[in-house]
């Protein structure tokens, strides 16, 4: 639990700071929380510390150039998703189930900006 708090509690400065470091180190704080929860053990918190790591790598990958970081995080989404259902845990379930959206949606910003060479619009400052 502790490495999970870790990794989430890096991601908020690293928001105001604008660097990587600190994202960078909370992936692996939340991939060290995975060793500790199980899938099989733990299903519940193993989808929840995935949920997480998903979020650190999607910011992450926001960030830097490619797609293999969003990548990732989509994958981290898909396996709290095999755990989380919508019955019993409607709020993570829901929260992951939009997070995964959100990056799948810059992937296509990305994947579509290659083709007209520019910058994606994710790039660009939101409204």
């Amino acid at each position: 639990m502790t490495q999970d708090n870790l990794g989430t509690a890096l991601v908020v400065p690293s928001e105001r700071e604008g660097g990587l470091a600190r994202l960078q180190e909370a992936v692996l704080a939340h991939r060290a929380a995975l060793e500790e929860y199980t899938r099989d053990r733990t299903p519940l918190q193993w989808g929840a510390v995935q949920q997480n790591l998903g979020t650190a790598l999607t910011v992450l990958g926001e960030r830097e150039r490619g797609t293999a970081r969003l990548e990732e995080a989509v994958l981290a989404y898909h396996a709290a998703l095999q755990v989380v259902s919508r019955d019993r845990e409607p709020f993570l379930w829901a929260q992951t189930t939009e997070n995964c959206a959100r990056t799948l949606e810059v992937l296509a910003e990305r994947e579509a900006a290659k083709t007209v060479g520019r910058e994606p619009w994710s790039k660009q400052k939101r409204p």
